[in-house]
């Protein structure tokens, strides 16, 4: 594809003008190999160099980034109910502005699912931006996935309007577009691997029965789909990650088989090993031996990880099964409303001066409630963190000077929750002595949004690129859906008399779905897989985390091929995303918390550690 150019030459800092102004818009790799660079997580990662150090330093193929999540989407909903013609994710044009002309030079074509609830507009807008800064490139973009206007109706939330509801689609129209020629894809809900597989089964020329390749590609988008997530962010051992401030965004170095290989581009910061690649594996995954997506259900279990070079790690062993003739369907739902305040509060019994003031102010509201007959707040929480509030009962909070107390209430009368915002600064001359400001200013009420999967045939969802018909190529279907075996409990051996902290023996990272966690834990040497299995149970894992909530139920998945666990931790999240009304409504640090479990019964930590 030839650069073409305006007489008015594109400068970045013309686009990056036109971008930021809301209102106006709200080389040729060889068949042996194929390389693609990771530059989003998520709508809010950073604008300001990812995709810049991937195009300019990464030597990649493709370009690809991850917007969505339910809580994205449902702010999008918003958005585009306001203006009919937005309802994507904008700062898509920011992180393409200062790449824009180097896509052609160096023939990187683009995978994004920045189109939220509106790729075809999300599309139109580029075009436009395109034309006017005298670039020519080829855009498309995959609709389908929008299934609010289907009619269905789901029983348990009957008569209650839908906010969003959308099926996450395969990898298989993404590379329909690019076979058709397309520069840039643009998407709607997807699963976030499928903005790797795609481009993968288009160079690659893969069938969709090739279910092995298919459950490799699909985890090597799993592990950038999160950005620098897989390159030393959120890593248990961060301070051995250098130079945060240039962290290496991704680079999957995909070969014909298959097998690939993570780096990232040189002379950045961050780090690529067998930790941050492993953690990154099990992040928000289920069953390791079907982790279910469109075009393939992916057993992880034997999956090998082997550290082959500085910043260079191999990855190799998925194994890929027919998948299920049924598309996940995220809907969220208005379900009330919440609001959030934050106050510090300084001195001596800090934390108990601190829930006395919320818990009094929630009282006083509740007594005007009562006389106005709008009833109590159906939902409470109050955490004084500093405290360790975020710990449960296991550690002591009557010697914490400093805290902010984060109180959050629900009430299905926004109403409501606006006399409480008004209530909240009278503890400051009213209350116990240490307030000292609100966060923020006076908090408003946002709706509370319900997270409902469910399942829906393929064949009733009609997928189109670029406004012509896609059908799926793949016919064959599991008709049961495959799942590990039930967990099998050993007894502990006692090795030895010293005990350690958990961190000191593994790796933990914890994320989310809905109203469940999921806790990953990576022996830090296959040598400790037996005895940390025989000691990390189910039980054990609940009785440790049970402040989590009382209907806590927690599933063990066992993954030997890197010496690994997966614990599920449903209704760990007071409702997940923007229902919850805790700190962590995400999950994020349930594998820091769990760090400090103790493992006892072992010999010296060399015994069993080489790495």
């Amino acid at each position: 594809m030839m650069l073409i150019m305006r007489k008015s030459a594109f400068t970045y800092s013309k686009w990056l003008s036109y971008c930021t102004n809301r209102k106006r818009f709200l080389s040729s790799s060889s068949s042996e190999r194929v390389r693609i660079g990771c530059f989003s997580g998520f709508w809010g990662d950073s604008c300001s160099f990812a995709a810049q150090q991937l195009v300019n330093k990464g030597d990649i193929d493709f370009l690809v980034g991850d917007y969505l999540a339910e809580v994205t989407m449902s702010l999008l909903a918003a958005m585009k109910k306001r203006k009919p013609e937005l309802g994507f994710c904008p700062d898509f044009f920011e992180h393409l502005a200062p790449v824009g002309p180097k896509l052609s030079e160096k023939n990187i074509k683009v995978v994004v699912n920045a189109g939220g609830l509106n790729p075809d507009a999300c599309a139109k807008t580029l075009k436009g931006l395109l034309q006017q800064f005298g670039l020519s490139l080829n855009v498309a973009s995959v609709v389908g996935d929008d299934l609010i206007n289907k009619g269905i109706e789901l029983p348990e939330i009957e008569g209650i309007p839908y906010n969003t509801m959308n099926c996450y689609l395969g990898a298989e129209p993404i590379a329909k577009a690019l076979d058709g020629g397309a520069d840039i894809v643009i998407t709607g809900r997807c699963v976030d691997s499928a903005l790797v597989l795609g481009p993968l089964i288009h160079k690659f020329g893969w069938n969709m029965n090739d279910f092995d390749k298919l459950a490799q590609g699909s985890l090597a988008g799993h592990l950038v789909e999160c950005g620098a997530q897989c390159s030393g962010g959120n890593f248990t051992d961060w301070h051995l990650v250098p130079d945060f401030s240039n962290v290496g965004f991704p680079i999957v170095d995909v070969q014909q088989n298959a097998v690939f290989k993570v780096t990232k581009p040189v002379n950045t910061g961050g780090l690529v090993s067998f930790g941050t690649v492993a953690e990154q594996m099990l992040y928000e995954i289920g069953d390791s031996q079907c982790y279910a997506l469109p075009d393939v259900n992916c057993d992880f279990s034997n999956v090998s990880i082997k550290e082959t070079g500085e910043n260079e790690v191999e990855v190799s062993g998925a194994v890929g099964k027919p998948p299920s003739s049924t598309y996940k369907v995220s809907a969220t739902y208005i379900d009330g409303y919440k609001a959030t305040s934050m106050a510090p509060m300084i001195g001596p019994n800090a934390a108990q001066k601190g829930k006395l003031n919320a818990m009094s102010t929630i009282k006083r509201c509740e007594k005007i409630f009562a006389k106005m007959g709008m009833g109590k707040f159906e939902e409470v929480n109050v955490e004084c963190l500093g405290s360790g509030s975020n710990y449960g009962k296991s550690i002591d909070s009557s010697a914490a000077k400093e805290v902010v107390v984060w109180s959050s209430v629900r009430h299905n009368n926004k109403k409501a929750l606006e006399m409480w915002a008004k209530e909240i600064a009278g503890a400051s001359t009213g209350m116990a002595p240490g307030f000292t400001t609100l966060v923020g200013g006076r908090p408003r009420p946002t709706p509370i949004l319900r997270y409902r999967p469910f399942y829906y045939s393929k064949d009733l969802v009609e997928i189109s690129v670029n406004e012509t018909k896609f059908e799926n190529s793949n016919t064959e279907f599991s008709t049961t859906q495959p799942q590990s075996p039930p967990e099998v409990t050993h007894p502990v051996v006692k090795e030895g008399d010293h005990s350690y902290r958990l961190e000191e023996l593994a790796f933990l990272r914890s994320g989310d779905k809905g109203n469940s966690a999921n806790l990953g834990i990576i022996c830090r040497d296959k040598s400790l897989y037996e005895v940390l299995d025989a000691r990390l149970t189910s039980n054990a894992v609940k009785e440790y985390l049970n402040f989590l909530g009382e209907d806590l139920v927690v599933t063990k998945y066992n993954l030997p091929g890197i010496g690994a666990f997966n614990f599920v931790l449903d209704n760990a999240l007071g409702g997940g995303g923007v229902a919850s009304l805790k700190t962590d409504p995400q999950g994020k640090a349930i594998g820091q918390i769990f760090s400090d479990f103790i493992v006892e019964g072992l010999k010296e930590k060399s015994y069993y550690i080489s790495r």
